[in-house]
Protein backbone atom coordinates (compact mmCIF):
# COMPACT_ATOMS: atom_id res chain seq x y z
CA UNK A 1 0.00 0.00 0.00
CA UNK A 2 2.86 2.43 0.74
CA UNK A 3 4.15 1.53 -2.73
CA UNK A 4 1.29 3.01 -3.96
CA UNK A 5 1.46 6.49 -2.37
CA UNK A 6 5.11 7.72 -4.73
CA UNK A 7 4.25 8.97 -7.82
CA UNK A 8 4.24 7.37 -11.12
CA UNK A 9 5.50 8.47 -14.06
CA UNK A 10 2.81 10.33 -16.19
CA UNK A 11 1.81 8.91 -19.45
CA UNK A 12 2.70 11.36 -22.01
CA UNK A 13 -0.44 12.50 -24.18
CA UNK A 14 -1.42 14.45 -26.90
CA UNK A 15 -5.22 15.34 -26.89
CA UNK A 16 -7.34 14.16 -28.22
CA UNK A 17 -7.61 11.27 -26.45
CA UNK A 18 -9.32 8.12 -24.86
CA UNK A 19 -7.95 6.52 -21.87
CA UNK A 20 -9.82 3.51 -19.91
CA UNK A 21 -8.81 2.04 -16.26
CA UNK A 22 -9.86 -1.19 -15.17
CA UNK A 23 -8.70 -1.95 -11.12
CA UNK A 24 -9.27 -5.51 -10.09
CA UNK A 25 -9.28 -6.43 -6.86
CA UNK A 26 -7.09 -10.13 -6.59
CA UNK A 27 -5.47 -9.61 -3.15
CA UNK A 28 -2.19 -9.76 -1.20
CA UNK A 29 -1.42 -13.25 -3.53
CA UNK A 30 -3.04 -12.66 -6.93
CA UNK A 31 -0.22 -10.63 -8.40
CA UNK A 32 1.08 -14.31 -10.24
CA UNK A 33 -2.26 -14.71 -11.94
CA UNK A 34 -2.27 -10.65 -12.87
CA UNK A 35 1.28 -11.64 -14.70
CA UNK A 36 0.01 -14.98 -16.24
CA UNK A 37 -2.77 -12.57 -17.87
CA UNK A 38 -0.48 -9.77 -18.77
CA UNK A 39 1.64 -12.27 -20.34
CA UNK A 40 -1.45 -13.84 -22.39
CA UNK A 41 -1.69 -10.67 -23.89
CA UNK A 42 1.24 -10.19 -24.99
CA UNK A 43 1.74 -13.86 -26.27
CA UNK A 44 -1.88 -12.48 -28.38
CA UNK A 45 -0.71 -9.19 -30.38
CA UNK A 46 3.38 -10.44 -30.58
CA UNK A 47 4.84 -8.30 -27.99
CA UNK A 48 7.47 -8.74 -25.28
CA UNK A 49 6.04 -10.65 -22.33
CA UNK A 50 7.14 -9.19 -18.94
CA UNK A 51 9.33 -10.86 -16.71
CA UNK A 52 9.29 -13.33 -13.52
CA UNK A 53 7.92 -11.54 -11.00
CA UNK A 54 7.26 -8.34 -12.64
CA UNK A 55 4.96 -5.73 -11.43
CA UNK A 56 4.43 -3.35 -14.38
CA UNK A 57 4.15 -3.86 -17.65
CA UNK A 58 3.86 -0.89 -21.30
CA UNK A 59 2.16 -2.79 -24.11
CA UNK A 60 1.97 -0.96 -27.57
CA UNK A 61 -0.65 -2.47 -29.93
CA UNK A 62 0.11 -0.01 -32.85
CA UNK A 63 -2.42 3.28 -32.74
CA UNK A 64 -3.36 2.01 -28.76
CA UNK A 65 -1.36 1.57 -25.84
CA UNK A 66 -1.54 -0.90 -22.49
CA UNK A 67 -0.38 -0.60 -19.06
CA UNK A 68 -0.53 -2.83 -16.40
CA UNK A 69 0.51 -2.05 -12.57
CA UNK A 70 0.72 -4.49 -9.55
CA UNK A 71 -0.35 -2.90 -6.15
CA UNK A 72 -0.83 -4.11 -2.94
CA UNK A 73 -3.92 -6.00 -3.42
CA UNK A 74 -5.27 -4.90 -6.73
CA UNK A 75 -3.66 -4.22 -10.38
CA UNK A 76 -5.18 -1.32 -12.81
CA UNK A 77 -5.22 -2.01 -16.43
CA UNK A 78 -4.83 1.48 -18.48
CA UNK A 79 -5.37 2.00 -22.07
CA UNK A 80 -4.79 4.98 -23.96
CA UNK A 81 -6.21 5.10 -27.74
CA UNK A 82 -6.06 8.82 -29.76
CA UNK A 83 -9.69 9.41 -30.42
CA UNK A 84 -11.44 9.58 -34.21
CA UNK A 85 -15.12 9.83 -33.80
CA UNK A 86 -16.40 13.39 -34.04
CA UNK A 87 -18.09 13.02 -30.44
CA UNK A 88 -15.23 11.22 -28.26
CA UNK A 89 -17.26 12.80 -24.78
CA UNK A 90 -20.55 10.90 -25.73
CA UNK A 91 -18.09 7.45 -24.91
CA UNK A 92 -20.13 5.56 -27.29
CA UNK A 93 -16.50 4.91 -28.42
CA UNK A 94 -13.88 3.74 -25.45
CA UNK A 95 -10.37 3.00 -24.93
CA UNK A 96 -11.07 -0.55 -23.94
CA UNK A 97 -13.10 -1.36 -27.44
CA UNK A 98 -9.54 -1.75 -29.28
CA UNK A 99 -8.30 -4.12 -26.90
CA UNK A 100 -9.29 -8.34 -27.42
CA UNK A 101 -12.57 -8.63 -25.46
CA UNK A 102 -12.41 -12.31 -24.39
CA UNK A 103 -8.72 -10.83 -22.78
CA UNK A 104 -10.62 -8.19 -20.89
CA UNK A 105 -13.58 -10.22 -19.82
CA UNK A 106 -10.94 -12.70 -18.14
CA UNK A 107 -9.19 -10.48 -16.21
CA UNK A 108 -8.50 -11.77 -12.50
CA UNK A 109 -10.38 -10.83 -9.68
CA UNK A 110 -13.07 -8.62 -8.92
CA UNK A 111 -13.70 -5.59 -10.88
CA UNK A 112 -13.23 -2.41 -8.28
CA UNK A 113 -13.31 0.67 -10.25
CA UNK A 114 -13.61 1.55 -13.63
CA UNK A 115 -13.18 4.83 -15.38
CA UNK A 116 -13.21 6.43 -18.97
CA UNK A 117 -11.70 9.70 -19.50
CA UNK A 118 -12.10 11.81 -22.87
CA UNK A 119 -9.62 14.43 -23.37
CA UNK A 120 -10.72 17.20 -25.90
CA UNK A 121 -9.85 20.32 -27.00
CA UNK A 122 -12.82 22.43 -26.53
CA UNK A 123 -15.37 22.39 -24.18
CA UNK A 124 -18.32 19.89 -25.82
CA UNK A 125 -22.24 21.59 -26.70
CA UNK A 126 -23.32 18.83 -23.97
CA UNK A 127 -22.22 17.03 -21.52
CA UNK A 128 -23.26 13.55 -20.59
CA UNK A 129 -23.79 14.05 -16.90
CA UNK A 130 -27.04 15.46 -15.29
CA UNK A 131 -26.84 19.13 -14.79
CA UNK A 132 -27.67 18.61 -11.31
CA UNK A 133 -24.89 16.31 -10.70
CA UNK A 134 -21.96 18.15 -12.37
CA UNK A 135 -18.87 18.06 -10.77
CA UNK A 136 -16.30 21.23 -12.70
CA UNK A 137 -12.76 22.67 -11.63
CA UNK A 138 -10.11 24.31 -13.49
CA UNK A 139 -6.86 22.82 -12.71
CA UNK A 140 -3.43 23.31 -13.14
CA UNK A 141 -2.28 26.78 -14.54
CA UNK A 142 -5.90 27.24 -15.77
CA UNK A 143 -5.70 26.00 -19.12
CA UNK A 144 -7.43 22.43 -18.25
CA UNK A 145 -11.38 22.01 -17.19
CA UNK A 146 -12.46 18.71 -15.38
CA UNK A 147 -15.96 17.37 -15.81
CA UNK A 148 -17.88 14.32 -14.08
CA UNK A 149 -20.36 13.38 -11.75
CA UNK A 150 -18.49 10.25 -10.22
CA UNK A 151 -21.65 8.35 -11.10
CA UNK A 152 -21.36 4.83 -13.18
CA UNK A 153 -22.48 5.32 -16.59
CA UNK A 154 -24.48 2.82 -18.71
CA UNK A 155 -21.41 1.01 -19.06
CA UNK A 156 -20.78 0.80 -14.96
CA UNK A 157 -17.75 3.15 -16.02
CA UNK A 158 -17.35 6.70 -14.07
CA UNK A 159 -16.73 9.18 -17.04
CA UNK A 160 -14.32 12.13 -17.26
CA UNK A 161 -14.03 14.88 -19.57
CA UNK A 162 -10.81 17.12 -19.85
CA UNK A 163 -11.14 19.77 -21.80
CA UNK A 164 -7.30 20.83 -21.72
CA UNK A 165 -7.18 24.66 -24.27
CA UNK A 166 -3.60 24.40 -24.36
CA UNK A 167 -0.28 22.39 -25.19
CA UNK A 168 1.33 20.42 -22.88
CA UNK A 169 1.38 16.77 -23.15
CA UNK A 170 3.11 16.21 -19.89
CA UNK A 171 0.42 18.03 -18.15
CA UNK A 172 -2.55 15.88 -19.74
CA UNK A 173 -0.76 12.98 -18.98
CA UNK A 174 0.01 13.85 -15.05
CA UNK A 175 -3.75 14.78 -15.07
CA UNK A 176 -4.94 11.80 -16.18
CA UNK A 177 -2.94 9.47 -13.70
CA UNK A 178 -4.28 11.86 -10.78
CA UNK A 179 -7.84 11.32 -12.05
CA UNK A 180 -7.41 7.48 -12.44
CA UNK A 181 -5.97 7.51 -9.34
CA UNK A 182 -8.37 9.15 -6.92
CA UNK A 183 -11.09 7.32 -8.76
CA UNK A 184 -9.13 3.96 -7.79
CA UNK A 185 -8.21 5.28 -4.61
CA UNK A 186 -11.53 6.62 -3.37
CA UNK A 187 -13.61 2.96 -4.40
CA UNK A 188 -10.61 1.60 -2.29
CA UNK A 189 -10.91 3.43 0.78
CA UNK A 190 -15.02 3.02 0.24
CA UNK A 191 -14.24 -0.60 0.61
CA UNK A 192 -14.08 -0.54 5.15
CA UNK A 193 -17.67 1.32 4.81
CA UNK A 194 -19.66 -2.08 4.57
CA UNK A 195 -16.85 -3.53 7.25
CA UNK A 196 -18.09 -0.73 9.48
CA UNK A 197 -21.78 -1.15 9.01
CA UNK A 198 -21.14 -5.03 9.43
CA UNK A 199 -18.81 -4.80 12.17
CA UNK A 200 -21.43 -2.12 14.28
CA UNK A 201 -23.65 -4.82 15.70
CA UNK A 202 -21.40 -6.96 17.26
CA UNK A 203 -19.67 -4.12 18.62
CA UNK A 204 -22.84 -2.65 20.08
CA UNK A 205 -23.38 -6.21 21.83
CA UNK A 206 -19.75 -5.82 23.31
CA UNK A 207 -20.21 -2.50 24.38
CA UNK A 208 -23.27 -3.24 26.11
CA UNK A 209 -21.50 -6.61 27.92
CA UNK A 210 -18.51 -4.58 28.88
CA UNK A 211 -20.72 -2.32 30.46
CA UNK A 212 -22.92 -4.97 32.35
CA UNK A 213 -19.56 -6.33 33.67
CA UNK A 214 -17.85 -3.05 35.04
CA UNK A 215 -21.26 -3.07 36.99
CA UNK A 216 -21.13 -6.26 38.30
CA UNK A 217 -17.27 -5.38 39.40
CA UNK A 218 -19.28 -3.06 41.86
CA UNK A 219 -21.11 -5.77 43.31
CA UNK A 220 -20.06 -7.58 46.28
CA UNK A 221 -20.83 -11.37 44.79
CA UNK A 222 -18.21 -13.37 46.74
CA UNK A 223 -15.18 -14.84 45.31
CA UNK A 224 -17.23 -18.10 43.15
CA UNK A 225 -18.79 -15.28 41.70
CA UNK A 226 -15.93 -12.99 40.89
CA UNK A 227 -14.32 -16.05 39.30
CA UNK A 228 -17.58 -16.90 37.13
CA UNK A 229 -17.02 -13.14 35.62
CA UNK A 230 -13.45 -13.16 34.80
CA UNK A 231 -14.18 -16.18 32.95
CA UNK A 232 -17.17 -14.06 31.15
CA UNK A 233 -14.36 -10.78 30.93
CA UNK A 234 -11.81 -13.45 29.17
CA UNK A 235 -14.55 -14.93 26.76
CA UNK A 236 -15.65 -11.09 25.74
CA UNK A 237 -11.84 -9.89 25.24
CA UNK A 238 -11.62 -12.65 23.16
CA UNK A 239 -14.14 -11.47 21.06
CA UNK A 240 -13.64 -8.36 21.13
CA UNK A 241 -10.06 -9.13 20.07
CA UNK A 242 -11.41 -11.16 17.27
CA UNK A 243 -13.50 -8.46 16.02
CA UNK A 244 -10.78 -5.96 15.73
CA UNK A 245 -8.41 -8.53 14.10
CA UNK A 246 -11.05 -8.57 11.61
CA UNK A 247 -11.32 -5.52 10.62
CA UNK A 248 -7.86 -3.42 11.53
CA UNK A 249 -6.44 -4.11 8.30
CA UNK A 250 -9.14 -2.79 6.34
CA UNK A 251 -9.70 0.07 8.17
CA UNK A 252 -6.08 0.90 7.90
CA UNK A 253 -5.95 0.57 5.07
CA UNK A 254 -9.33 2.85 3.98
CA UNK A 255 -6.92 5.67 5.88
CA UNK A 256 -4.10 5.41 3.74
CA UNK A 257 -5.97 5.30 0.92
CA UNK A 258 -8.50 8.21 1.97
CA UNK A 259 -5.25 10.28 2.45
CA UNK A 260 -3.93 9.56 -0.92
CA UNK A 261 -7.28 10.74 -2.39
CA UNK A 262 -5.96 14.03 -0.57
CA UNK A 263 -2.88 14.02 -1.57
CA UNK A 264 -3.99 13.89 -5.14
CA UNK A 265 -7.00 16.62 -4.90
CA UNK A 266 -4.69 18.86 -3.32
CA UNK A 267 -1.98 18.91 -6.28
CA UNK A 268 -4.53 19.28 -8.78
CA UNK A 269 -5.33 22.82 -7.21
CA UNK A 270 -8.56 23.30 -8.67
CA UNK A 271 -10.63 26.49 -8.96
CA UNK A 272 -14.65 26.27 -9.25
CA UNK A 273 -15.98 26.63 -12.68
CA UNK A 274 -19.76 28.58 -12.50
CA UNK A 275 -20.47 27.53 -9.00
CA UNK A 276 -20.25 23.89 -9.62
CA UNK A 277 -18.70 21.76 -6.70
CA UNK A 278 -14.87 20.56 -7.30
CA UNK A 279 -13.61 17.53 -7.00
CA UNK A 280 -12.09 18.26 -3.40
CA UNK A 281 -15.78 19.34 -2.22
CA UNK A 282 -17.19 16.57 -3.54
CA UNK A 283 -15.03 14.18 -1.45
CA UNK A 284 -16.01 16.11 1.47
CA UNK A 285 -19.51 15.36 1.43
CA UNK A 286 -19.36 11.81 0.01
CA UNK A 287 -16.12 10.21 1.09
CA UNK A 288 -15.39 11.91 4.76
CA UNK A 289 -18.33 11.20 6.12
CA UNK A 290 -17.82 7.62 5.07
CA UNK A 291 -14.25 7.87 6.38
CA UNK A 292 -14.86 9.22 10.02
CA UNK A 293 -17.80 6.36 10.13
CA UNK A 294 -15.12 3.90 9.86
CA UNK A 295 -12.71 5.83 12.22
CA UNK A 296 -15.06 6.36 14.72
CA UNK A 297 -16.27 2.56 14.41
CA UNK A 298 -12.24 1.33 14.89
CA UNK A 299 -12.04 4.12 17.25
CA UNK A 300 -15.15 2.27 19.33
CA UNK A 301 -13.34 -1.60 19.07
CA UNK A 302 -10.16 0.26 20.32
CA UNK A 303 -11.75 1.19 22.94
CA UNK A 304 -14.16 -1.63 24.15
CA UNK A 305 -11.04 -3.16 24.35
CA UNK A 306 -9.60 -1.24 26.49
CA UNK A 307 -12.37 -1.32 28.65
CA UNK A 308 -13.25 -5.06 28.88
CA UNK A 309 -8.93 -4.84 29.79
CA UNK A 310 -9.68 -2.26 33.00
CA UNK A 311 -12.45 -4.34 34.33
CA UNK A 312 -10.66 -7.08 34.39
CA UNK A 313 -7.76 -5.48 36.20
CA UNK A 314 -9.93 -4.72 38.64
CA UNK A 315 -11.59 -7.26 39.38
CA UNK A 316 -7.88 -9.23 39.37
CA UNK A 317 -7.18 -6.94 41.94
CA UNK A 318 -10.43 -7.53 44.21
CA UNK A 319 -9.73 -11.43 43.52
CA UNK A 320 -5.86 -10.92 44.82
CA UNK A 321 -7.61 -8.88 47.62
CA UNK A 322 -9.65 -11.39 48.99
CA UNK A 323 -7.00 -14.07 48.40
CA UNK A 324 -4.55 -12.42 50.51
CA UNK A 325 -7.16 -11.73 52.97
CA UNK A 326 -8.29 -15.60 52.89
CA UNK A 327 -4.15 -16.61 53.48
CA UNK A 328 -3.83 -14.12 55.86
CA UNK A 329 -6.54 -16.07 58.00
CA UNK A 330 -5.02 -19.47 57.24
CA UNK A 331 -1.67 -18.14 58.60
CA UNK A 332 -2.92 -17.00 61.97
CA UNK A 333 -5.43 -20.13 62.15
CA UNK A 334 -1.67 -21.80 61.45
CA UNK A 335 0.04 -19.65 64.33
CA UNK A 336 -2.82 -20.31 66.88
CA UNK A 337 -2.08 -24.59 65.54
CA UNK A 338 1.53 -23.60 66.60
CA UNK A 339 0.73 -22.74 69.61
CA UNK A 340 -0.97 -25.43 70.66
CA UNK A 341 1.21 -27.74 69.39
CA UNK A 342 4.25 -25.71 71.88
CA UNK A 343 2.30 -25.64 74.66
CA UNK A 344 1.34 -29.34 74.55
CA UNK A 345 4.80 -30.05 73.23
CA UNK A 346 6.00 -28.30 76.91
CA UNK A 347 3.25 -30.34 78.64
CA UNK A 348 4.50 -33.34 77.43
CA UNK A 349 8.62 -32.71 78.16
CA UNK A 350 7.35 -31.55 81.93
CA UNK A 351 5.48 -35.11 82.21
CA UNK A 352 8.33 -36.28 80.15
CA UNK A 353 11.00 -35.58 83.04
CA UNK A 354 8.70 -36.76 85.66
CA UNK A 355 8.45 -40.00 84.00
CA UNK A 356 12.50 -40.36 83.23
CA UNK A 357 13.09 -39.19 86.92
CA UNK A 358 10.70 -41.74 88.42
CA UNK A 359 11.94 -44.80 86.41
CA UNK A 360 15.61 -43.38 87.36
CA UNK A 361 15.03 -42.67 90.99
CA UNK A 362 13.84 -46.43 90.57
CA UNK A 363 17.03 -47.66 89.39
CA UNK A 364 18.84 -45.18 92.04
CA UNK A 365 16.89 -47.24 94.70
CA UNK A 366 18.13 -50.75 93.89
CA UNK A 367 21.29 -49.31 94.35
CA UNK A 368 20.67 -47.21 97.64
CA UNK A 369 19.10 -50.43 99.15
CA UNK A 370 22.15 -52.59 98.13
CA UNK A 371 24.47 -49.96 99.66
CA UNK A 372 22.33 -50.01 102.85
CA UNK A 373 22.87 -53.82 103.67
CA UNK A 374 26.80 -53.38 103.29
CA UNK A 375 26.10 -50.18 105.60
CA UNK A 376 23.41 -51.15 108.47
CA UNK A 377 23.63 -47.44 109.68
CA UNK A 378 22.48 -46.01 105.96
CA UNK A 379 18.50 -45.54 105.79
CA UNK A 380 17.56 -46.58 101.77
CA UNK A 381 14.18 -44.84 102.61
CA UNK A 382 16.03 -41.26 103.44
CA UNK A 383 18.80 -41.57 100.88
CA UNK A 384 16.09 -42.17 98.26
CA UNK A 385 14.30 -38.92 99.31
CA UNK A 386 17.30 -36.91 99.48
CA UNK A 387 18.17 -38.07 95.98
CA UNK A 388 14.92 -37.69 94.27
CA UNK A 389 15.16 -33.76 93.83
CA UNK A 390 18.93 -34.05 92.40
CA UNK A 391 17.76 -36.91 89.95
CA UNK A 392 14.84 -34.34 88.79
CA UNK A 393 17.29 -31.60 88.69
CA UNK A 394 19.91 -33.58 86.90
CA UNK A 395 16.84 -35.14 83.95
CA UNK A 396 15.54 -31.76 83.03
CA UNK A 397 18.98 -30.70 82.82
CA UNK A 398 19.70 -33.48 80.21
CA UNK A 399 16.92 -32.96 78.51
CA UNK A 400 17.09 -28.74 78.22
CA UNK A 401 20.70 -29.33 76.65
CA UNK A 402 19.96 -32.34 74.37
CA UNK A 403 16.65 -30.30 73.00
CA UNK A 404 19.15 -27.12 72.43
CA UNK A 405 21.67 -29.39 70.70
CA UNK A 406 18.79 -30.46 68.06
CA UNK A 407 17.97 -26.80 67.78
CA UNK A 408 20.99 -25.64 66.58
CA UNK A 409 21.47 -28.79 64.53
CA UNK A 410 17.72 -27.20 62.59
CA UNK A 411 19.35 -23.37 62.19
CA UNK A 412 19.89 -22.97 58.62
CA UNK A 413 23.57 -21.74 57.88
Amino acid sequence: MLAEAHARPSTPVEAPLLASRIATMSGEGGGEADLAHMALLCRKIGATEPGPGARWCVVDGGRWTLRWERHTEVSTWTVFYPVTDANPETFTTTALGVVAQDWLSALPGEVLAAAHVAIVRSPPAELPFADAEIIAATVGAGDIDVFTDFRPGPDAFTRFIVVQRGEGAANAGRLLQQLFEIETYRLLALLAFPLAGAASVPLAKLEADAAAAAEQVAEEGGVDADRTLLSRLAALAGEAEALAGGTSFRFAAARAYHGLVQERIGQLHERAIEGRPTIAEFMERRLAPAMRTCNAVAERQRDVIERIARTTQMLNTRVEVAAEATNVGLLASMDRRAQQQLRLQQTVEGLSVAAIAYYALGLLKFGIEALAEVLPGLNATVATGLAAPLVIVGVWYVLKRVRAHLAEDKTPP
